[in-house]
C-alpha cells in the first residue's frame, strides 16, 4: 500500500504577549502565532493498496499444463491458500504465502510465481526483495503487465517518482488497453501541478475502466483546483456510488465545502470520512485545522491526541499536540509533549524550543528560561532561519522585560530604604522630648529661676 508521507512540521510564528500577564480571558494564539496542524497525508497522489489487494497472477491453462506435475500441484495449492485466506476476511498470513510461492519456484522458474512472491514480500515491507522479484517476473514474461505496474508503485513508495513515471510510461506504451498505469501517471502529473496532463490521462483510464475510482479522484482534484466546483461535486457523487466505503471521497467533498467557506458542511464530511475509517489521517488533520482556526483548543487537543495514537513516534505530531494543549490551558501537559517531540527528533526540531520559550514567556511569565529556549532555537535552526522567525523579537521583548523588572526591583528597594530613613528621622525629636531628668532633679520639680544681675552704680 502507498504509505502516507511524513507529517510536516508546524509553522510556528509568534510575537509574544507581555510576560507581566494581563486580564484573564479565553485562550487565544499569541499575536502572530499560528498553530498549524500537520499537512494532510497523501497529498494529491492517488493511493491504494497494491500488495494487499493485488490479484494472484495465474498463467494461462496451457502454460500451467506445460509445467512439471509437482510445480503444477504446488502452484494450485498456493493459489487456493491465498484465496481461502481472502475469503475468510482475516489478516493475510503473508509469511505463509511467501513460503508457498518459494516452494513453487523451487519446482519451476515461473514469472507468475515471482510476481506473487513479490506481492507477499512487499506486504511484509521487504521492498528491496520485492523489487527484485518484480524485475525477474518482468524479464521472464514481458507480457505480464501487473509486474511493471506494481514495480512502479513500489518506486513511488520509495520516493523515486521519476523512476515510477518511466515504468508507467512503458506500460502505457506497451499495453494500450491498460488503465492502471494511466491512473498512476495521472496522479503523478497532478502532484507535479500539470493539470492538463493529469486530466487527459484520467479520462483515458476511464475510457478503459469506467469504474476506476483513482481516475475519478484525480478528476475531482483537478476540477477543484480549477474552481469548477459543480463539476467536482458531480464527479464525486458518481464516484461515491461506485465505492461508498472509500473515506477519501467524503474528504474531497469536505475540501470542496472548505473552499466554499461552508465550515459546517466541511466538518460533517470530514467526520463522515472518519466514520468510514477512524485512521484516515487527512480528515483528522482537516478537523484539527478547523478547530485551530476557530480557536476551539479543547477540540484541537482532542484531534491532535488522536493523531498521536496513529503516529506516536512522529515528533511533529507531538509538537502539534503541545501547541494545542498550551492553548487549552494545560501548560504542564504541553511541556511534556514538547519534551517528547524533542526526544523523538534527537533535538533536531528547532520549533520545539520556540514553542517552549513562548509557553514560558506568555503562560508562566518566566523570561529567563524563555530566553534559554530562544537561544537554543537559534543554535538548532541556524542564524539564517532565526532571522526569518519571530525569535529575535521575542528575545528583545524578554530582555526588555527583565531590564524593567530589575529597575522596578531597584526602585522598590530605594523606596523601602527612604521609608526606613524617614521613619528613623521622625523618631529622634520624640526621644529628645522624653529624655530622663538630670541627676538630683526631680521629674516633678519646677526649675528655679535664674537670679537677675546686680547693677553697680
Amino acid at each position: 500500500m502507498i504509505l502516507a508521507p511524513r507529517v510536516l512540521l508546524l509553522a510556528l510564528a509568534a510575537a509574544a504577549l507581555a510576560c507581566a500577564g494581563g486580564s484573564a480571558g479565553p485562550a487565544r494564539p499569541a499575536a502572530g502565532e499560528t498553530a498549524k496542524p500537520p499537512a494532510k497525508a497523501g497529498g494529491d497522489t492517488a493511493g491504494g493498496a497494491v500488495a494487499a489487494g493485488a490479484p494472484v497472477a495465474v498463467p494461462p491453462q496451457a502454460g500451467l499444463e506445460s509445467l512439471p506435475p509437482r510445480a503444477q500441484r504446488l502452484f494450485q495449492e498456493a493459489v487456493r491458500a491465498e484465496e481461502d485466506l481472502r475469503k475468510e476476511k482475516v489478516p493475510v498470513d503473508w509469511p505463509l504465502l511467501e513460503r508457498r510461492w518459494r516452494g513453487v519456484l523451487e519446482a519451476a522458474d515461473l514469472a507468475e510465481a515471482h510476481y506473487n512472491l513479490a506481492v507477499a514480500l512487499e506486504a511484509q515491507g521487504r521492498t528491496d526483495e520485492a523489487r527484485a522479484e518484480y524485475e525477474r517476473a518482468r524479464a521472464l514474461k514481458p507480457g505480464l503487465r501487473q509486474a511493471p505496474v506494481n514495480l512502479g508503485v513500489l518506486l513511488e513508495k520509495g520516493g523515486d517518482l521519476q523512476g515510477a513515471q518511466l515504468v508507467y510510461a512503458g506500460v502505457v506504451r506497451d499495453f494500450p488497453e491498460d488503465a492502471r498505469a494511466r491512473e498512476r501517471l495521472a496522479a503523478l502529473y497532478l502532484g507535479a501541478g500539470q493539470l492538463d496532463e493529469a486530466w487527459r490521462l484520467a479520462r483515458e483510464a476511464l475510457l478503459r475502466d469506467p469504474r476506476s475510482v483513482p481516475a475519478n479522484k484525480v478528476m475531482i482534484r483537478v476540477a477543484t483546483r480549477r474552481n469548477q466546483h459543480d463539476l467536482a461535486k458531480l464527479i464525486a457523487l458518481r464516484t461515491g456510488k461506485i465505492d461508498p466505503a472509500d473515506p477519501e471521497l467524503p474528504f474531497l467533498a469536505g475540501d470542496l465545502a472548505t473552499r466554499e467557506n461552508d465550515e459546517a458542511g466541511a466538518e460533517a464530511q470530514y467526520r463522515k470520512a472518519l466514520a468510514l475509517d477512524p485512521h484516515y489521517l487527512p480528515a483528522r488533520s482537516a478537523l484539527l485545522r478547523a478547530a485551530v482556526k476557530r480557536g476551539r483548543w479543547a477540540a484541537a487537543a482532542e484531534q491532535a491526541q488522536a493523531l498521536v495514537k496513529d503516529q506516536p513516534n512522529d515528533p511533529a505530531v507531538q509538537l502539534t499536540l503541545g501547541i494545542a494543549l498550551r492553548h487549552a490551558d494545560k501548560p504542564d501537559e504541553a511541556l511534556a509533549a514538547y519534551a517528547r517531540a524533542e526526544e523523538l527528533s534527537g533535538d533536531k526540531l528547532p520549533e520545539v524550543h520556540l514553542a517552549r520559550g513562548i509557553l514560558y514567556m506568555q503562560v508562566k511569565n518566566e523570561c529567563e528560561p524563555a530566553l534559554d529556549e530562544f537561544r537554543k532555537y537559534t543554535q538548532v535552526a541556524g542564524p539564517v532561519a532565526a532571522t526569518e522567525s519571530p525569535v529575535l523579537k521575542l528575545q528583545r521583548e524578554c530582555e526588555a522585560i527583565l531590564v524593567e523588572n530589575r529597575k522596578a526591583l531597584e526602585a522598590a528597594k530605594e523606596m523601602q530604604k527612604a521609608a526606613e530613613q524617614k521613619k528613623q528621622a521622625g523618631a529622634r525629636p520624640k526621644e529628645a522630648a522624653t529624655a530622663p531628668p538630670a541627676e538630683g532633679e526631680s521629674a516633678t520639680t519646677t526649675p528655679k529661676p535664674t537670679p537677675a544681675p546686680i547693677e553697680v552704680p
